[in-house]
């Protein structure tokens, strides 16, 4: 009997669609599917051919309540335009697509709430781990991952208090070694420009590295701004327009010789902001930034920067959560892909 699914009401092909077409029981459609040895090779290949032909999607969920995985991994992320939350992604993907895992995401810009909601839904979904950006979270969703006992991974960070496991690299000491080449050089007026989100550990670490390092150089330690602006999200002011402002806030505190930024984005703008007021880089201004984000090798003079190993970062992730979920031994519950510095024309 030929069944046609874009007739059904539901619009979906079932298990039943499948068995009465390959004239079978559902168990052995179900055997079928769950690749079990008791079927034969000609039954199979009916039933995976009627299968195909009805455009039947076998319900995995329904096997998994079984099994109790789900094989999909759930990635909350606070921005999907850094090239280097790409990169990571990127780094995830290919790992848990060899293990044969699958993912969602979800863009929760820099809101502890949403983050939360986030979190809520997926665990709703029944993943089977949980990869989180940064270590900064809200009550709730240290409520919720407690109640749901799930691996949880977080990246671009190292240091604790951490929730489970975590990938990333030391920012403090980044901040640090980004800091002292800028000493190296000659400048003793270094500024600052800060990410616009306060309270992000990651960023406050790169911060306070960077200014011990001015300050056992006995360089100031003061010139520090924030480009961000009531009006603004904070994604835009942590960007080449909040490098700009912060350009200007600094400039309004004196002389500046260099000019050290949370990420690439806020040192292009830098870089523009500089051009606009006709000073040259780095004749009349040094920049350095952090992330060596695409535009960072393309802009002239080149900018210095701390490269992130962003998809080495994503593939420890990944298969740290897969080990976890699977049972096999961690060598370690962190795991360190490091940075590197990158010197150009800028500083």
């Amino acid at each position: 009997m030929s069944l046609d699914p874009m007739k059904r009401p539901s619009g979906w092909a079932t298990m039943s669609d499948v068995a009465q077409a390959a004239g079978v029981s559902l168990m052995t459609v179900s055997r079928v599917y769950k690749n079990s040895s008791a079927v034969s090779a000609a039954t199979r290949e009916r039933v995976l051919a009627e299968g195909e032909r009805l455009g039947f999607v076998p319900n995995l969920l329904a096997g998994n309540l079984a099994s109790g995985r789900s094989a999909m991994i759930g990635i909350v992320v606070p921005s999907l335009r850094n090239s280097n939350n790409a990169s990571s992604i990127q780094g995830m993907a290919d790992c848990l697509r060899q293990s044969a895992y699958q993912f969602m995401i979800t863009n929760v810009g820099y809101s502890l709430e949403e983050e939360a909601a986030a979190v809520e839904a997926f665990i709703r979904r029944r993943p089977d781990g949980l990869v989180l950006t940064g270590t900064r979270h809200s009550e709730e969703t240290y409520g919720l991952l407690r109640g749901s006992g799930l691996p949880v991974v977080e990246v671009w960070e190292t240091e604790g208090p951490l929730i489970d496991m975590a990938a990333g690299f030391r920012n403090h000491d980044a901040g640090g070694d980004i800091a002292r080449h800028l000493i190296a050089r000659g400048y003793d007026r270094i500024g600052y420009i800060d990410y616009p989100v306060p309270g992000l550990r990651r960023y406050d670490a790169r911060r306070e590295g960077a200014l011990a390092a001015l300050r056992e150089a006995g360089l100031p330690a003061d010139l520090v701004v924030s480009p961000q602006h009531a009006a603004d999200a904070a994604e835009d002011s942590a960007s080449f327009r909040g490098g700009a402002r912060g350009l200007a806030q600094l400039l309004e505190k004196g002389d500046v010789r260099a000019v050290l930024c949370a990420s690439d984005l806020l040192a292009i703008g830098v870089i523009f902001e500089a051009q606009r007021r006709g000073l040259g880089v780095p004749d009349d201004l040094a920049v350095a930034g952090f992330g060596d984000f695409e535009i960072a090798a393309e802009i002239p003079p080149g900018l210095t920067t701390i490269r992130t190993h962003g998809y080495q970062m994503g593939w420890a992730a990944a298969d740290m959560l897969i080990a976890r979920i699977e049972g096999r031994p961690l060598d370690a519950p962190v795991r360190d892909v490091g940075y590197s510095l990158v010197s150009r024309g800028s500083a």
